[in-house]
């Protein structure tokens, strides 16, 4: 390869980096004030009792807070979202894990991303006490 093709190379991969930094940038500041608007009204389904160890559970603790705090699950399910196959999506939602309570409901974590995983976080409590537990 000669010198100038090198170049152009190298500039292009300059600018595309460029580009994908600045649109990673407003699409987090986006993404946080709709997350925010919305976390009390569609994140936490169910009318859960105040002796139901789910009402410990807050949307944004961490997995290990969840387990240390209310236990281990009956039984877990994880799962990649549709945000994994964009090119250049390099928010924390391309993966999720969701964790079963027998009797309790469910727990839905998220926080993969499209280069493996980082601290997993509580997007969603579902209170369902006829939850079987158990992936079927």
């Amino acid at each position: 390869m000669n010198k100038k093709a090198v170049l152009q190379v190298l500039g292009l991969a300059l600018v595309t980096n460029f580009i994908i930094g600045c649109a990673s940038t407003s699409e987090s500041t986006s993404t946080t004030q709709v997350t925010n608007s919305q976390e009390n009204i569609t994140k936490v389904t169910g009318n859960i009792p105040a002796e139901s160890k789910f009402a410990k559970v807050k949307v944004g603790m961490s997995m290990g807070q969840v387990y240390d705090t209310i236990g281990q699950p009956t039984d877990t399910l994880s799962y990649i979202t549709g945000k994994s196959f964009i090119p250049f999506y390099f928010g924390s939602d391309a993966a999720r894990v969701e964790a079963l309570y027998k009797g309790e409901g469910r727990i839905v974590f998220t926080g993969g991303t499209g280069f493996g995983a980082r601290v997993f976080k509580v997007y969603k409590v579902t209170y369902n006490p006829s939850e079987p537990g158990y992936n079927m």
